[in-house]
């Protein structure tokens, strides 16, 4: 943020420590991404959001997920519902601790840039107003996620 010199900006903020959870998944072949919103990053939340994955590309042969080692994502919970599917599914581990190969961490980034640097939210409501709002712009194939997942 530029301010002029000698003078420190402020910025007011709320007492609140509420977060927005997020499961997402990029294609970057047709620049489209997906995001759902949970209440916890659970293993249950995460069945629920593959099987949403399903449904949405159903007309996919099949469907592979590069996923980072996120401890939901390797829950024994899981291993039944990928083992019934997987023939359609199919989940590829990133290494460990290398954001710069996971896709979605591009587009996590630009939207917290877009959507929560320098900016007051009065209440929660609204920041997941915004939220929502630069998630859609994107969601469809678009030219944001083309420039985010250029160097695929």
């Amino acid at each position: 943020m530029w301010a002029p010199k000698g003078e420190q900006p402020q910025i007011p903020m709320t007492s609140t420590h509420q977060k927005a959870k997020l499961f997402g998944t990029v294609n970057p072949l047709i620049g489209e991404s997906f995001c759902h919103h949970v209440e916890d990053q659970g293993a249950e939340a995460f069945k629920l959001f593959l099987e949403e994955i399903l449904n949405r590309y159903s007309y996919k042969e099949h469907i592979t997920i590069y996923l980072d080692n996120f401890r939901t994502h390797h829950a024994l919970l899981l291993q039944s519902f990928l083992n019934e599917h997987a023939d359609k599914l199919e989940l590829i581990f990133l290494p460990p601790y290398s954001p710069n190969l996971n896709l979605m961490e591009r587009v996590w980034r630009f939207i917290r840039k877009i959507v929560s640097h320098n900016t007051f939210f009065e209440t929660f409501k609204k920041f997941l107003d915004a939220l929502y709002s630069v998630i859609k712009k994107i969601a469809n194939p678009s030219e944001t996620i083309h420039n985010l997942c250029g160097n695929f």
